[in-house]
């Protein structure tokens, strides 16, 4: 298992690309490297010894920290997981990460979402999912519409910027894929495919005429009329 991940912080989430600025974690969850053992309870010494064993180069990095590190939460640190333990929360979903996936900075005046195939790990300033059909979906969280759509229902933060919570995510009214449906849907795959390879080459390439593209196509796929198309687009033109 490799435990020094690349990690991606919400101002490095563009639209339809990301700028991964050289950054690491270290992810140790517990009992590692024996976390696979569900029969170890509380801190183990046989994992740690194991630990320093695989990794001495880090073991030997962190061990300049243990006072510190033991001082987190001194009902559970040394006692319920061990003192190099780097990982709590995501113990039983960090695989998520590692999956691919779109990902959005959660506050910010300027909406960002893209996709990552390449592993990366993300902090408490960005959102992700993982599950099917994410070029579907990106293409129409990027789409004017549902630009709009967040811009009328989400949050804001006290300095007036948008605060796109995971449960916010949760109530995009995304259309579910149907066998009449299916060809804007492919459609819209397509376009998302070409724009992600053009901003992978070079993240200032102009996609313009591409997002255009798939407006057009979620337009379709909502069933909106030219009016209500109008009232979309006049606010996304006035910066809403």
């Amino acid at each position: 298992m490799t435990i020094i991940k690349p990690i991606l912080r919400g101002r490095d989430i563009k639209r339809y690309y990301y700028e991964w600025v050289g950054l690491w974690v270290i992810f140790i969850p517990w009992h590692f490297p024996l976390h696979e053992d569900t029969t170890i309870q509380g801190a183990s010494k046989e994992a740690e010894k194991e630990f320093q064993k695989q990794y001495p180069s880090i073991y030997s990095h962190l061990l300049q920290f243990k006072d510190q590190l033991l001082k987190r939460n001194k009902e559970e640190t040394g006692i319920r997981y061990e003192w190099y333990a780097l990982q709590r929360c995501a113990a039983t979903y960090y695989p998520e990460f590692e999956k691919e996936k779109v990902i959005n900075k959660n506050i910010g005046k300027n909406l960002a979402f893209t996709l990552d195939n390449e592993n990366k790990f993300v902090e408490a300033s960005c959102f992700f999912f993982t599950g099917k059909h994410l070029r579907y979906i990106l293409g129409n969280i990027n789409s004017d519409f549902i630009k709009y759509y967040i811009y009328k229902y989400s949050d804001r933060t006290g300095a007036g910027d948008i605060a796109i919570k995971g449960v916010f995510l949760e109530t995009f009214p995304i259309p579910p894929i149907t066998s009449s449906n299916q060809p804007i849907v492919s459609q819209i795959e397509e376009l998302v495919d070409k724009i992600l390879a053009m901003k992978k080459e070079n993240p200032q390439a102009d996609t313009i005429n591409l997002e255009k593209e798939i407006d057009r196509l979620v337009y379709q796929l909502y069933g909106l009329t030219e009016e209500e198309i109008m009232i979309v687009e006049g606010k996304i033109n006035s910066n809403l």
